[in-house]
């Protein structure tokens, strides 16, 4: 019989190894370079011109009129941006103040009892319309902040000709300037619509009560009521017999329902304007607003006339 051969089975202490069966990669986010990548595109296509210029400047080359004229229009822009913003002059009341304001030259200010009192005079050849432009005297305290807004509703002005205006100043000031707005630097207001889709805006002032109603289109309605029990004041009869023959004039008018009533202890003044009938332009009144006229402009300007409004 054949030997069994005497076989040793050696048994190493060897640490399990993980073995890698195949490798997986992941794609980076790159939201970030996207992001920057835009960006860069923008101010290039924004800098075109310049970058244009510079370019065929640093080579020697010239660059077309077209080219060079935008990109100095721009810088000029920019520049002209800057300057607005710097050249707006604070005033302090004195006797001898001047100043030169879209074409007008405002003087005489006088400040009497909280009135503050001056001219506006057209000193040219030729007439002066800033009716479309919305001019306020701003007032500021000693560290030039903020106090109060005027809108000066000023219409034409004839040529060799001045208005004065009177403005009830409410606190002392130190400075004021004067500024042209547009609608656009008006803040945005937000008002909540009723069951029927309407929203409104109420500015009182003193016997004046004055409500605008708004649709999703703008300011659809105007509803003016004046009530006066001072029957003591020197200028009562005066007042009475003016708004009688307002509200008599404002009958004939298409789209305005109007309603005078008096008695021993005082008179009431009812005025209701549907503005997609009336024609404002036979109306002389300054707080009364166009047909669909936003309401931030409302709530904006009348605080400037005197009227608070909510």
């Amino acid at each position: 019989m054949a030997k069994k051969k005497n076989e040793n089975v050696i048994l190493e202490n060897v640490e399990l190894k993980p073995q890698v069966l195949g490798y997986t990669f992941q794609k980076k986010n790159n939201i970030g370079r996207v992001i920057f990548i835009f960006i860069a595109f923008i101010l290039v296509v924004y800098y075109i011109d310049d970058i244009s210029v510079f370019f065929n400047n640093l080579l020697g080359r010239e660059t077309p009129s077209t080219i060079s004229s935008n990109a100095n229009n721009g810088n000029k822009d920019k520049e002209e941006e800057k300057e607005n913003k710097e050249e707006d002059e604070y005033y302090s009341l004195s006797d001898d103040l001047k100043i030169e304001f879209e074409n007008l030259t405002f003087d005489n200010f006088n400040l009497d009892n909280n009135t503050l009192i001056f001219d506006i005079n057209n000193l040219s050849q030729e007439s002066v319309d800033v009716s479309s432009k919305n001019i306020f005297l701003e007032t500021y305290d000693a560290d030039k902040a903020i106090l109060e807004r005027f809108k000066l509703n000023i219409n034409a002005i004839a040529n060799n000709s001045k208005i004065s205006l009177n403005l009830n100043v409410k606190q002392s000031f130190d400075y004021f300037t004067l500024v042209v707005l547009t609608e656009d630097d008006y803040p945005a207001v937000n008002l909540s619509a009723d069951e029927n889709g309407e929203s409104k805006i109420v500015c009182t002032k003193d016997k004046e009560t004055i409500t605008y109603t708004f649709d999703e289109t703008g300011l659809t309605k105007i509803n003016h009521k004046i009530v006066d029990n001072d029957i003591s004041n020197e200028n009562y009869n005066i007042n009475l017999n003016n708004y009688q023959s307002k509200v008599n004039n404002y009958k004939e008018i298409t789209g305005v329902e109007a309603s005078f009533t008096s008695n021993l202890t005082g008179y009431t003044v009812d005025i209701n304007l549907d503005l997609a009938k009336v024609d404002l332009s036979k109306i002389n009144e300054k707080n009364y607003y166009a047909y669909h006229r936003a309401a931030k402009v409302i709530f904006y300007e009348m605080p400037t006339n005197g009227f608070t409004c909510n």
